[in-house]
């Protein structure tokens, strides 16, 4: 079996950590996700071998995952960021999670969902988002920002109401959050991304497919 060189291999553990910590796709997608990033490398190997490596790197941070989520506490910083989120919905501010890749397509797309979010028959009143790079940033830095902003009226004063009300949800379910109230600033939060593992654990990859 033709192998990735040791530098190849850091990067693609780096990348699958990220992936499988953050729990936004399931494992096909993730090894999807990785094959297109690995076909940059310049190590020559097949595609089943290069598949094989891929396997391996998801399993490992998986059972890594997992070793570590049975120490944790029963309420993790992600299960208070999901349930801030669920309350902002329930407050009428679209709350969506890893949203598109970045804040520039975020901040255009986001009207899509407003505007799914109302066919239900309930109007908007405002909006938060963090992207995929503000997922890794997470999971790598501990630090997570947030981008709001209102629906309808963007008076400066409905924009800043609608950013102290996100403030404020996300501290009453123990979140340590910064923001210095100014619109050209982000919500900060400050959390141990700590989110569990709850999918399967795949099969290794046989070199050969029979």
């Amino acid at each position: 079996m033709t192998r990735f060189t040791t530098a190849e291999r850091d990067d693609l553990k780096v990348w699958a950590r990220i992936h499988v910590r953050g729990g936004y796709e399931p494992i096909d997608e993730i090894e999807d996700i990785l094959l297109d990033l690995t076909e940059e490398f310049d190590s020559r190997i097949s595609e089943r071998d290069r598949q094989s490596e891929i396997r391996s790197a998801v399993i490992q941070e998986i059972e890594a995952l997992r070793s570590e989520q049975a120490e944790w506490s029963v309420l993790t910083d992600f299960d208070r960021l999901e349930l801030a989120f669920d309350m902002l919905e329930d407050k009428d501010i679209v709350a969506r999670q890893n949203f598109t890749c970045c804040g520039s397509c975020g901040a255009t797309e986001i009207g899509i969902e407003i505007e799914e979010f109302e066919a239900y028959g309930r109007p908007a009143r405002g909006y938060v988002f963090f992207h995929q790079q503000d997922t890794e940033s997470a999971i790598e830095t501990g630090h997570l920002y947030l981008s709001y902003g209102a629906s309808r009226n963007t008076a400066d004063g409905v924009i800043l109401e609608v950013g102290q009300e996100i403030v404020d949800t996300l501290k009453s379910v123990g979140l340590k959050v910064h923001w210095d109230g100014k619109l050209e600033h982000r919500i900060g939060v400050s959390l141990d991304w700590q989110r569990r593992w709850e999918g399967p654990v795949p099969q290794p990859l046989k070199r050969w497919p029979f």
